[in-house]
C-alpha cells in the first residue's frame, strides 16, 4: 500500500487525494461489478443465438473485418460451434469468482478479455454502457479487489488498513471521469449551446423516451435551461472529483449520480446508467465510507457481542469456517481464539474433535485469572453453529439451515474432510495473499494503458483531428489493448429526426405478427421503447444496420431460424424540432426493406404484402 509521508506538502496528500481509494469501497465495487456483469449476461441469454453464436447475425469473417486490424477477440480462435458456449460458461464462472472474491484480479482480467471479445465479435449491438463496462473492468484488474468483503479476506484474515493509492487507482479514476468529461466537451452542436433544445430533442425520440419523460418534456421553460445545466455538469463535475476538498468531491459524485438517475428515469438506454453509477463507487471519499461503516458496525455489534469462537489452531480451514459463519451472520462483536488456549475448549476439541462457542470471554472480567466459564456454557459442533446464528442480526439465516440431526451429520462430514477442504481452499484462494499488482510491471501496464487512453481521447477530439489527424498513430495501441472509446451520447447533437420501426412478418404457418416485438402489428408510436423492438439491443441492431445499409443481415438471420416466410421493415420518421411542437408533426413512412425467405408460396406472400400496404395506407 502506498502512503504519503507525514506532513507531506503534496497537493494530493494520502487522506484527501481522489486517487486514494478506500478498500471497503473497492470491495463493494467488486460485488456490484460482478452483479452487473451477471445481469448483462442474463439479458443477453434471451437472444444468445442471434448475438453470439457461430450462426448469428454477424459472421466471424464479418466481425474480423469490422474494425481495426489490431483488434482481437478470443471468439475468433475457432469457427466451430462449441467455442462460444465454452466462453459463455467461463464468463459465468469468472463472474461468480469475482462476486465471491476468489482470485479477484484474475477473475476481473478474465472478464475484461471476455467482455472485449464479445464486443469485437458482434459490434452491431454495442451500447455506450458496454464500452464503459469493458474499460472499467480492465483497470479494475489492477486494483486490490479482494481485500474486503471477499472469501480471500476470510481465508487469510489479514488487515492492511483501508487506504490504497497506486498507479492503478490513478488510472481507474481518470478513465471513469473521462466518460463524462469527454461526453461533455464533445457536445459541440448548437442545440447544446445557443438553442438549448438538445434535452427536448432527446426526450422526443419515441423509441427511447420513458413514460416519466412524457409527463414533462413539453415544459420548454424547464428543458431549455436543463440543457445548459447538463452540458456544464458533464464538463465540470469530473473536475470537482479531482479536487482534494471533501465537499467538492461529494458534490461531484452527487451531481453525476443524479444525472445518471435522471437518464434512467427519462430514457430507456439499457444498462448504461447502472454501469456508470457502479464505476463511481471506488471514488467515494474515505470520510463518507468511514461514517457509513461506523453506523453499520454499531448496529452489527449490538448482537453477538461477547461471543468467543474456539477453533483448532492446526486447522486453517477451521479458522476460515469460523470467520465465514460470523461474516454470513453479520456479527461483528465476536472474537476468535485457538481452542488450545482454553482448558474447556481444548477438552472439547480432544474429546469430540469439534469447535466450541461460549458466551463471554472464556475469562470472567471480575473473576480470578484462572477462573473459566463452566463447561456447561460451551456449545459444540452443530449446536454451536445454531447458537451463533441465533444471535445474528439476520434472523432469516436460521431458517436456511438444517435441523439438529441433519446438521450434526453435515458437521461430521465436513469435520472428517477438513484436511482435504483446507487443501482445496489453499488451491482455490492461494497460499499467499496478493493485495494487488504492486510491482513495476503492474505500475507500468496501468500507466501505459491510461496514457494510451488519454492520447486516444485527445486525437479523436474533432477540433484537433480536423487540423492534425493523429488517429492512425494512436489507433493500433488503443485497438491492441481493446480500449478504443468515443463517448458521444447525443453528441455533438441529438438525432435530428424522431424515428421508429415496424416489421410486419408472415410466419410459415400463415399467422402475422410484428417480428421485432412478437405482438400484433401496431402503427402507433411506441410507448414502451425497447419492447417494441424486442429489447434495447435489438433496437440498436436495427438502427445500426440501417445506418450501415446492411439491414439484409437481420432479414437473413430470421430466415435461417426457419419460422418465417416474409417480412417488411418500415420506418416512421418526422423532424425532431426540439420543442413541444414535435409531437404535433405528422410522420412520414418509408419502406426500409422487404424480404422473402426461400421457396415460399408467392401468392401467400403477395396477399400478405397487399394487406400490409393497405394497412399503412389507411393507418
Amino acid at each position: 500500500m502506498t502512503k504519503s509521508a507525514p506532513g507531506s506538502a503534496s497537493f494530493y496528500p494520502l487522506e484527501r487525494s481522489p486517487f486514494t481509494f478506500d478498500l471497503r469501497a473497492v470491495g463493494l465495487f467488486r460485488i456490484l461489478l460482478a452483479l452487473t456483469i451477471l445481469f448483462d449476461q442474463a439479458i443477453r441469454m434471451g437472444d444468445w443465438d442471434a448475438f453470439h453464436s457461430a450462426g448469428g447475425l454477424v459472421s466471424l469473417a464479418d466481425s474480423r473485418a469490422w474494425d481495426n486490424a489490431w483488434l482481437w477477440s478470443v471468439y475468433w480462435l475457432s469457427d466451430g460451434p462449441w467455442l462460444p458456449y465454452v466462453l459463455e460458461a467461463l464468463r459465468f464462472v469468472a463472474s461468480i469468482a469475482l462476486l465471491l472474491g476468489i482470485r479477484s484480479r484474475l477473475a476481473a482480467f478474465t472478464l475484461f478479455v471476455l467482455l472485449a471479445s464479445v464486443a469485437a465479435r458482434n459490434p452491431l449491438l454495442l451500447q455506450g454502457g458496454d464500452k464503459v463496462l469493458i474499460v472499467m473492468t480492465f483497470f479494475a484488474a489492477f486494483l486490490p479487489l479482494g481485500q474486503r468483503f471477499s472469501m480471500t479476506r476470510l481465508w487469510f484474515a489479514e488487515s492492511a488498513g483501508t487506504r490504497y493509492r497506486s498507479a492503478a487507482t490513478f488510472a481507474f479514476a481518470v478513465q471513469v471521469l473521462l466518460v463524462w468529461f469527454m461526453s461533455g466537451i464533445l457536445k459541440t452542436g448548437e442545440e447544446w449551446w445557443s438553442d438549448g433544445t438538445a434535452i427536448s430533442m432527446a426526450l422526443h425520440l419515441e423509441g427511447f423516451t420513458s413514460e416519466f419523460a412524457r409527463l414533462w418534456r413539453h415544459w420548454d421553460w424547464l428543458v431549455q435551461p436543463m440543457t445548459l445545466f447538463v452540458f456544464w455538469l458533464e464538463c465540470l463535475a469530473p473536475l470537482l472529483l479531482l479536487l482534494p476538498v471533501l465537499w467538492c468531491r461529494v458534490a461531484g459524485l452527487v451531481l453525476l449520480v443524479g444525472l445518471e438517475v435522471g437518464i434512467w428515469a427519462s430514457l430507456e438506454v439499457g444498462l448504461f446508467p447502472l454501469i456508470s453509477v457502479v464505476s463511481l463507487v471506488p471514488l467515494v471519499p474515505h470520510r463518507v465510507v468511514d461514517a457509513a461503516a461506523d453506523r453499520l458496525r454499531a448496529r452489527a455489534s449490538a448482537r453477538g457481542a461477547g461471543l468467543v469462537l474456539f477453533f483448532d489452531r492446526d486447522c486453517r480451514f477451521c479458522a476460515f469456517a469460523c470467520r465465514l459463519i460470523l461474516a454470513w451472520s453479520g456479527i461483528r462483536g465476536a472474537s476468535l481464539r485457538e481452542a488450545q488456549s482454553d482448558a474447556v475448549a481444548a477438552g472439547i476439541l480432544e474429546e469430540s474433535f469439534a469447535w466450541s462457542v461460549v458466551e463471554g470471554s472464556g475469562q470472567r472480567g471480575d473473576a480470578p485469572a484462572d477462573a473459566v466459564a463452566p463447561a456447561m456454557d460451551y456449545r459444540r459442533g452443530w449446536e454451536a453453529v445454531l447458537f451463533v446464528v441465533a444471535r445474528s442480526p439476520r434472523p432469516w439465516i436460521g431458517r436456511l439451515l438444517p435441523g439438529p440431526a441433519a446438521g450434526e451429520r453435515l458437521y461430521g462430514w465436513i469435520g472428517r474432510r477438513r484436511g482435504a477442504l483446507g487443501s482445496a481452499g489453499a488451491m482455490t484462494l492461494g497460499r499467499g495473499n496478493a493485495r494487488g499488482w504492486h510491482g513495476g510491471a503492474g505500475r507500468f501496464m496501468a500507466s501505459a494503458a491510461i496514457l494510451v487512453v488519454l492520447a486516444w481521447n485527445a486525437v479523436t477530439y474533432p477540433p484537433l483531428h480536423q487540423r492534425y489527424d493523429l488517429r492512425p498513430a494512436v489507433e493500433p495501441l488503443a485497438a491492441a489493448l481493446n480500449l478504443k472509446q468515443l463517448w458521444t451520447m447525443f453528441a455533438p447533437h441529438p438525432y435530428a429526426n424522431d424515428f421508429w420501426h415496424v416489421m410486419p412478418a408472415l410466419r410459415r404457418d400463415g399467422s402475422r405478427v410484428d417480428l421485432l416485438s412478437g405482438r400484433p402489428v401496431s402503427l402507433e408510436p411506441p410507448r414502451d421503447g425497447p419492447d417494441r423492438y424486442g429489447g434495447y439491443r435489438w433496437r440498436k441492431t436495427v438502427i445500426r444496420s440501417l445506418q450501415r445499409d446492411e439491414i439484409e443481415r437481420v432479414f437473413r438471420y430470421h430466415c435461417m431460424t426457419g419460422r418465417w416466410a416474409a417480412f417488411d421493415l418500415w420506418e416512421f420518421t418526422r423532424p425532431n424540432l426540439g420543442t413541444a411542437a414535435t409531437v404535433e408533426a405528422p410522420y412520414s413512412v418509408v419502406r426500409a426493406g422487404r424480404w422473402q425467405c426461400g421457396d415460399i408460396d408467392a401468392d401467400r406472400v403477395a396477399a400478405f404484402r397487399r394487406d400490409v400496404d393497405a394497412m399503412l395506407e389507411h393507418g
